[in-house]
């Protein structure tokens, strides 16, 4: 099931669809690269609009998980942007008077729809706002944790990775 998070205007899925390399053992970094599945739909209409493509690592996506996590239980964070190798999806927290109230969900080149009518664009780069209490925050990165259980980290992670 994937990851999703609805505004009054669109739904995001976001899953990990797949290793983008099956059978590479060889390489640390080809045996943990993952697929992102995004779907993107307005919620009023028919337009939907799906995308596959490579997006982060596998221990990527786990600290990724972790840092969802620390932001729903309200802990203090390293930072208020989380992105990947793959910049094309990223997110950034939305406060207000020093709570999280929401994510940005940012998507970039393969990643951004086709049309610009209905999500403009600013540097290249498409931000949709969703309002995220602590239990949506949490059941986004529950989510997002299921689907990284399907594929699991192959191999010991790189020392210069661990954060």
């Amino acid at each position: 099931m994937p990851a999703i998070l609805e505004n009054d205007r669109f739904r995001i899925e976001i899953s990990v669809a797949g290793y983008e390399f099956q059978d590479d053992f060889r390489d640390i970094y080809d045996a943990n690269w993952l697929i992102f599945q995004v779907v993107l739909q307005s919620v009023h209409g028919a337009w939907r609009w799906q995308v596959e493509d490579a997006g982060a690592l596998t221990w990527e996506v786990a600290d990724c998980v972790a840092w969802l996590r620390a932001l729903s239980a309200g802990e203090v964070i390293s930072t208020e942007s989380w992105g990947f190798s793959e910049p094309d999806v990223s997110f950034d927290v939305i406060q207000q008077d020093g709570d999280v109230v929401g994510l940005t969900v940012n998507l970039m080149d393969e990643f951004q729809p086709p049309t610009k009518v209905l999500m403009p664009r600013e540097n290249n780069v498409v931000s949709l706002r969703f309002h995220t209490p602590p239990d949506v925050l949490t059941r986004f990165a529950n989510r997002l944790e299921a689907n990284l259980k399907r594929f699991p980290q192959r191999g010991e992670r790189p020392e210069v990775e661990k954060q």
